[in-house]
């Protein structure tokens, strides 16, 4: 199911633009007053509510149904997984970090700014292993019984609160701040 994989790139190209956004801001973490630190608290929010809960689970059944058929071997599936766990658990790790350095908890100074980096940095690597190996895999190997049995699409699927033309309340200054950046208004 093209469609399936097209959107799932489509919320790369979208998770690209936030990961570009988390370079250039964990200079902010130094300064828990800074007026920005809350752009990141809302982007690792958004990244451990939206790609952890909706976004990272189709790309696993997508992998378990890849190693049942064939298409993908155990160990690149097993990897795919391992790196949606890492992310979910590091997500989870930054978002209490940024919110104890935002009320002034003390902790290392240079702890939270690699932290922050090797986020993204995993979040980066994670899409392009999936684009380099998974979404070809799906395309060639999958029909359409076995998106049947992957589940998707699935009628609750929620849209993405943060990149949609009408994001979450939550996330509006974050938002804005990415289309800037972008050049998009």
């Amino acid at each position: 199911m093209a469609g399936v994989i097209d959107r799932l790139v489509g919320e790369h190209r979208n998770l690209e633009r936030l990961v570009r956004l988390l370079d250039r801001q964990p200079a902010l973490v130094a300064d828990p007053g800074a007026p920005n630190i809350a752009l990141l608290v809302d982007a690792i929010f958004y990244l451990t509510r939206f790609p952890d809960v909706a976004h990272h689970a189709l790309e696993d059944r997508i992998a378990e149904r890849l190693r049942r058929t064939g298409g993908l071997s155990a160990d690149l599936a097993n990897e795919i997984e391992a790196q949606h766990a890492t992310l979910a658990q590091q997500g989870h790790d930054l978002l209490r970090d940024l919110e104890s350095a935002a009320r002034g908890e003390s902790m290392p100074a240079d702890f939270l700014p690699a932290n922050l980096r090797l986020y993204a940095e995993r979040l980066r690597h994670n899409m392009a292993v999936e684009e380099l190996t998974l979404f070809p895999a799906a395309v060639r190997h999958l029909a359409a019984g076995d998106w049947d049995a992957i589940g998707e699409p699935p009628l609750e699927h929620a849209p993405d609160p943060l990149f949609q033309p009408t994001a979450e309340e939550r996330f509006a200054d974050l938002r804005r701040v990415i289309m800037q950046e972008a050049g998009e208004g």
